[in-house]
């Protein structure tokens, strides 16, 4: 009984949790509530934040914590669709910008 209250109160939260919770608590796969995380709660936060240049922070890893880099962690650990449009964008600026000498990012 206790295990079926703890899966009902996590799907009241975050459209993020209840997709993970039907994921790998319920086995039960639902791809309508991974398109939901771009336009609800957290992850729609997230991407709102979003500046113009297509950064987060200043640059991929600049400030540390709300860089462009800890952002789109954070965004795959809400399980938001890796091909969405303005993380695919980013992805494409960093990759172009930030290239070393050797062609890798630094």
């Amino acid at each position: 009984m206790i295990q079926q209250q703890i899966i009902h109160w996590l799907l009241k939260g975050d459209v993020s949790i209840q997709y993970q919770v039907y994921r790998d608590l319920l086995s039960v796969k639902r791809d309508d509530l991974r398109k939901r995380i771009a336009t609800e709660g957290w992850g729609a936060k997230f991407l709102s934040k979003r500046k113009p240049d297509g950064h987060w922070g200043r640059k991929y890893y600049q400030p540390k914590w709300t860089s462009s880099h800890y952002t789109l962690l954070d965004l795959r650990n809400l399980c938001i669709d890796p091909d969405h449009p303005l993380i695919l964008k980013t992805i494409d600026r960093i990759v172009s910008e930030e290239k070393g000498p050797d062609g890798g990012i630094p």
